[in-house]
């Protein structure tokens, strides 16, 4: 069923039996597809991806792996207000730039944002994750707005 030789699925192997889950052939297409993905996708691009190799997938069941995969810090979920789910195959620390007009997120790191915000916050009780997100418009909106003009 699974090829032992396969470096992915020797890595998800080990990362379920730290886990205490069974190596089931949807977990691993999930892990497979969102794995090394910076394009942070939503659960419908993940779904539709998985579909290829498992047709009869439900979302739902898409959908509960991504969400037991961001419970054990596999990956991270981008939540921002009023917009679908994406989630992050980078479960290490990182910022986001989110374009305001096509969309598209990007990944950054400025490490003293989590320095900053950890003194100041410390007061409060103990931080668990720091992220700073900034929103704007992407170089490639700007320039495509500028060649229209």
């Amino acid at each position: 069923m699974f090829p032992a030789e396969d470096s992915v699925f020797q890595e998800f192997n080990d990362l379920c039996r730290k886990l205490g889950w069974r190596v089931t052939a949807s977990r691993l297409a999930v892990y497979r597809y969102i794995r090394g993905n910076r394009n942070h996708p939503i659960v419908d691009e993940v779904w539709k991806a998985v579909q290829r190799q498992q047709p009869n997938i439900s979302r739902e069941s898409v959908y509960r792996i991504l969400t037991d995969f961001v419970s054990k810090g596999v990956i991270s979920l981008i939540d921002r207000p009023n917009v679908i789910a994406r989630y992050d195959s980078n479960s290490q620390r990182h910022d986001h730039f989110y374009c305001l007009r096509c969309g598209r997120i990007f990944d950054f790191n400025i490490d003293e944002v989590d320095e900053i915000v950890r003194s100041k916050l410390n007061k409060f009780g103990r931080v668990d994750r720091v992220e700073a997100r900034a929103s704007g418009v992407c170089q490639e909106c700007l320039d495509r707005e500028l060649n229209s003009k």
